[in-house]
């Protein structure tokens, strides 16, 4: 007991933060529009027992193989909706991002003191709020800082931290393509040690074993086509688009970039720090939803450098007092060492009972933090979503042109009435759906031909579209109409 007490002291500050951040996320309701197909997807493999590699979902795609390698993630996530509701998948999430705030606590405490490691961890943890999404994204936003830390122990000594990094990016492989960052980061690390002339047989059959191991498994996708993921943006897709430094989430993320350029060039980095950071900002800078990775990246470097900087300062001050002290008398000395051994002597009690407290602190703290899923909501956010619509398309049929960001709240909730696209986005590329779906919704020239081409006879679209207004000229009748969507039916 005395042992896990010790233990508890020892990560109080990472704990209690990583308690904070699951009070926060666990209160916060479903509203991802990629989150329904990746329930849907989940459930699928649940029930079938087996691994979705083929479009099964959509009226455009039917049977095409295609992969985005989260199966696991998939799985996991509509096993949490199987268990909880959707209470259960705001804990999955809840967990997931206090699992990263505790990871980014830790490195950022490596270096620094609480009173600069914190506020750190904290900006970073604010920077990482908008990708709180119910996907298996989440994974990759836990393990990055997770595997980082592992890197940056193993990088102090830890044997245990680098013998752990192996499986957790072999699991992280069957969770989300993200898993190639984990990859990268090994061989980072191996380089760097090659580099500093340090011990470097154990990071090169980590890095080497893990690459082996994920691309022999045939869960995952591959590590090129996950690297290929990763690095790749796809235009008019929000989250792989350059962030604004105009928002709050641009100018944060700015603010991060900044500090970071100004510690390193006035008090230097490392090899290590530039083999990190420096394409982790080519990633953050090429699509936002990289940007909490480098916050996250960003942390431990920021941390040590600023603390170095500290040091450097309060060491030129202490040597102005020592020359200073060492013109006092005897007795002066004499009396200030009483004094000081009589306060610690009063305070050797409460010094003792000190990690005790922090125990029980952080114990209290993860109590409230479960007792709060009791506020986590019972229902998903759906207020952008054509619920209305709902009864209208289950009683008719037919091939249904759907907005992009509603292809996966239908499949999810109609899914007898197969979509035309959806956030999978993959599948529809290669074919053509996409590009007859931006000529469509766009009503630019051959929108005509794009919609007979695919039969289409009904269109659930925004009523601010330019092609709700030339359907209606084209004859269509309104089959249900409500706030927010209208859906088109075609002339018999």
């Amino acid at each position: 007991m005395s042992r896990a007490l010790a233990l508890l002291s020892r990560n109080a500050w990472p704990l209690g933060f990583s308690a904070a951040a699951f009070t926060i996320a666990v209160g916060l309701p479903a509203a991802d529009s990629d989150m329904w197909w990746h329930l849907a997807s989940g459930k699928w493999m649940v029930e079938h027992r087996d691994r979705l590699g083929v479009d099964i979902f959509s009226s455009t795609a039917t049977g095409e193989p295609y992969a985005l390698g989260e199966w696991l993630g998939e799985v996991a996530l509509y096993l949490a909706y199987a268990a909880g509701s959707w209470i259960g998948v705001a804990v999955l999430r809840a967990t997931l991002v206090a699992v990263a705030a505790f990871a980014v606590a830790r490195s950022a405490l490596r270096h620094a003191p609480p009173v600069l490691a914190v506020p750190l961890a904290s900006l970073a943890i604010v920077l990482s709020k908008p990708t709180w999404t119910d996907r298996p994204q989440l994974f990759t936003l836990a393990l990055f800082p997770v595997l980082l830390e592992l890197c940056l122990a193993a990088r102090s000594g830890s044997r245990a931290a680098l013998v752990a990094a192996v499986p957790v990016v072999v699991v992280w492989s069957d969770l989300h393509a993200g898993y190639a960052l984990g990859i990268a980061l090994l061989w980072i690390f191996a380089v760097d040690a090659l580099l500093e002339h340090r011990p470097a047989t154990g990071w090169l059959v980590a890095a080497a074993l893990t690459t082996f191991l994920v691309s022999a498994h045939p869960g995952p996708l591959s590590l090129i086509s996950a690297a290929g993921h990763v690095a790749a943006a796809t235009r008019g897709i929000a989250e792989e688009s350059p962030v604004d430094v105009l928002t709050p989430f641009g100018a944060l993320f700015a603010l991060f970039v900044g500090a970071a350029l100004a510690a390193f060039l006035i008090r230097g980095g490392t090899v290590l720090g530039a083999f990190v950071l420096v394409p982790m900002l080519w990633l953050a800078l090429s699509a936002q939803r990289h940007v909490p990775l480098f916050g996250f990246a960003v942390v431990p470097f920021l941390s040590e450098v600023i603390t170095k900087a500290q040091a450097a300062a309060t060491s030129r001050s202490g040597a102005s007092e020592a020359r200073a002290a060492a013109a006092t008398s005897d007795r002066e000395h004499e009396q200030g060492r009483s004094r000081i051994l009589d306060l610690a002597e009063r305070s050797d009690g409460s010094a003792r009972s000190w990690p005790h407290m922090r125990s029980m602190l952080v114990i209290a703290l993860w109590i409230g933090a479960i007792a709060s899923i009791a506020t986590a909501p019972r229902s998903p956010d759906t207020r952008v979503f054509p619920v209305g619509a709902r009864d209208a398309l289950k009683a008719s049929s037919g091939v249904l042109l759907n907005e992009y960001d509603w292809g996966g709240y239908l499949i999810w909730t109609v899914p007898e009435r197969p979509v035309f696209v959806d956030g999978r986005l993959y599948p529809y590329v290669a074919n053509g759906v996409l590009a007859a779906y931006q000529t469509a919704v766009h009503v630019l020239p051959g929108w005509r031909s794009a919609i007979d081409r695919w039969n289409v006879t009904q269109a659930l679209i925004r009523p601010d579209r330019a092609l709700a207004q030339a359907l209606r000229d084209d004859g269509w009748s309104v089959r249900s109409e409500g706030e927010g969507y209208v859906l088109l039916e075609r002339p018999r």
